[in-house]
């Protein structure tokens, strides 16, 4: 039997080029592939790249879906179904909506498909499919299994994707993450971590984790073996790391160049909003960052703006932070009211929801909001979210950060990457804005 993944794009303006940035390797297909017995024939068809055979012959259809692809996902998958093939849902999205995926798969899979793919292909194979299949939170793989896109990887960036661990411990009101691991974090064993990363070719790698440091004895045992390896990585990482100086020592000591943290707001306002004043009784934010600077790890800032105190001003103090620390790179990103969320909730509680489901929404486009802030309009919102973006990634915050950078760093590898990913930022910001989501996709890629 025969089987066909399917990685839906997110969309494109017509008769551009897919987004750069967004071509990271398909790491969930790796993970799924993984799973899946050998009696089982398999395709990829990558939506971003290439473009999709509905009439292959196959068997079964796997789709993975998040909330930015739904609406490309179920274009899909009609697509499919109409030719008489079944068609299976998963992923972050479909565990948030599954009602809704319900309507367009003839079976779904809720929360981590680690411990029901088994139960799937039985039924399908005994013809005897249940609409609906509910994982647990969990993390059961040893090996993904990267051979399914082996011909297309020098389509991907030049960046390894490394799975170490799911969720985390936090309970940010606005984060599907929260709300899809219950704040629970789990994470793999630490050998299985470190021989994938032996079988992975780049010089830099990413390691995909919400909260790296939400387990601290497993974090400090991941540490002291990627110490040996000799590699550059990155990850995700929240402030409360600085609070153990000797871990954080050590995590740039096992080739940690850059963490990515979720700073969100710098407004007290904001953060108690979100729940997220918990970063404030850390102690002082400035200092926490220079700690982290100073052992010679670089920051990827991350924002985002529509919170109930936010205003022209908060952009403008962002930015006037982000310049203070010279951070390596950041993302000024609008509020997005993920379904399923306290934040989609409470919006659409208030009536201030401008469309139920945005992600299925004609004509919606990325970077649109899809609510009503309190102290900006909608438009005010976006535009700003684009000019501030511009002001940190002019040629002439790129050079001057850069200079920082590379005092900051002795890595070779991070200051090759710091020109690069800052001048991609500078020309995608114009490209990013008004792409329609889940359109254009048909066009023949090249």
């Amino acid at each position: 039997m025969k089987m066909t993944f399917i990685l839906p794009a997110i969309g494109k303006k017509a008769r551009q080029k897919y987004l750069r940035t967004w071509l990271m390797e398909p790491l969930t297909i790796a993970v799924l592939n993984s799973m899946i017995p050998n009696t089982w024939d398999r395709e990829f068809y990558d939506d971003r790249i290439e473009n999709i055979n509905y009439e292959t012959e196959t068997d079964l259809v796997f789709i993975t879906v998040e909330t930015y692809t739904a609406k490309r996902a179920y274009f899909i998958a009609n697509e499919f179904r109409k030719r008489g093939k079944k068609v299976i849902l998963g992923g972050y999205h479909v565990t948030l909506m599954p009602e809704e995926a319900m309507e367009y798969a003839d079976a779904i899979m809720v929360g981590n498909a680690d411990k029901i793919i088994d139960d799937v292909l039985t039924d399908f194979k005994n013809n005897d499919l249940k609409k609906r299949y509910d994982g647990v939170s969990c993390i059961k793989y040893t090996m993904p299994d990267r051979s399914i896109y082996a011909n297309k990887m020098k389509k991907y960036l030049p960046v390894s994707l490394v799975e170490t661990g799911r969720g985390c411990r936090h309970n940010c009101e606005f984060c599907s993450i929260a709300k899809y691991y219950d704040s629970h974090y789990i994470h793999r064993e630490v050998n299985d971590i470190i021989e994938e990363i032996k079988t992975c070719k780049h010089k830099l790698f990413f390691l995909v984790d919400d909260s790296i440091f939400s387990d601290k004895a497993f974090a400090r045992d991941l540490f002291t073996e990627l110490k040996k390896l000799d590699i550059v990585w990155t990850t995700q990482i929240t402030l409360d790391i600085v609070k153990d100086e000797e871990l954080l020592q050590l995590m740039k000591d096992s080739g940690c160049e850059m963490v990515l943290i979720g700073f969100e707001s710098i407004n007290e306002g904001n953060l108690k909003q979100m729940n997220k004043e918990w970063t404030r009784k850390l102690g002082e934010r400035d200092e926490l960052i220079e700690k982290i600077h100073k052992v010679g790890i670089s920051i990827y800032a991350s924002f985002v703006f529509g919170f109930d105190y936010d205003n022209e001003e908060s952009f403008k103090k962002t930015l006037e932070f982000c310049n203070k620390h010279q951070f390596f790179v950041t993302a000024y990103n609008h509020l997005l009211a993920f379904p399923n969320t306290k934040t989609y909730d409470d919006f659409k509680e208030n009536n201030r929801l401008i469309a139920d489901k945005w992600w299925l929404q004609e004509g919606y486009t990325f970077g649109t909001i899809s609510f009503t802030p309190k102290q900006l309009s909608p438009e005010q919102l976006k535009e700003y979210c684009k000019v501030y973006k511009k002001k940190f990634f002019s040629f002439k915050s790129i050079f001057n950060r850069g200079m920082t950078v590379c005092r900051r760093t002795k890595s070779s590898t991070m200051r090759f990457y710091y020109w690069i990913i800052n001048l991609l930022f500078h020309f995608e910001v114009d490209k990013r804005s008004g792409i329609p989501v889940g359109e254009n996709l048909e066009e023949k890629k090249k």
